[in-house]
């Protein structure tokens, strides 16, 4: 892929301090086969070496969707952190592989995953971090994640679950109707959470990088 797309690197948080590492593999894959089911990727997540999976997804913010959507769905399973680096990616020619990639989308997303980790011991709640070409720009989208990823931190199951609807694009009243309780139940959580907020957020980024001149 030549075209200027998002690289994401998905990385287990603390991998080591599960004895039973099949199933940690596992339990992520299925986590992950779950967001691409809701929000395809270019490149599906696949695992690489040790505790990553790799995807690329066509603009930022289909990629900004699909890791909230991650972070909604794993509640209190094993946590995730995701590096998003904008740019190009194309394949390298190997003997010994076919899945060989590299580029700035990938190098800029491995930079994001190493400034999380660090960035991590001031503010253990932010899960997610995005670098482009343009620092301004990233800037705002960094800002947007790490209230984000602290307010997603404070949700409840059942806040999750209202969310997670709503981003799979069901109504308020459709959801109400699932879970059995009323949509004004739904509406004040997705409200008094934050959540809400969260996703209006989104749209708003959404909204704003369609108006750019292409």
């Amino acid at each position: 892929m030549s075209a200027s797309s998002v690289a994401v690197i998905a990385d287990v948080i603390r991998s080591r301090s599960f004895s039973d590492r099949s199933s940690l593999q596992k339990e992520v894959e299925e986590l992950l086969q779950a967001v691409q089911a809701a929000f395809p990727a270019v490149r599906s997540f696949s695992p690489t070496v040790g505790d990553e999976l790799q995807a690329v997804y066509a603009t930022r913010n289909q990629a900004l969707a699909a890791t909230l959507y991650a972070g909604l769905l794993q509640g209190e399973g094993p946590q995730l952190r995701f590096g998003l680096g904008e740019g190009t990616t194309y394949p390298v020619d190997s003997s010994a592989s076919q899945s060989v990639e590299d580029g700035p989308g990938w190098w800029r997303a491995r930079q994001a995953i190493e400034e999380l980790e660090e960035i991590q011991s001031r503010s253990p709640q932010l899960r997610s971090r995005f670098i482009s070409a343009v620092p301004a720009e990233d800037a705002v989208v960094n800002a947007y994640l790490l209230a984000r990823d602290h307010i997603c931190a404070g949700f409840t199951e059942r806040t999750r679950s209202y969310a997670v609807g709503v981003l799979e694009g069901r109504s308020q009243k459709e959801i109400a109707a699932e879970i059995g309780v009323s949509q004004s139940a739904v509406s004040q959580s997705l409200r008094g959470s934050g959540a809400a907020s969260l996703i209006a957020g989104l749209k708003e980024l959404t909204s704003a990088a369609e108006q750019e001149p292409a």
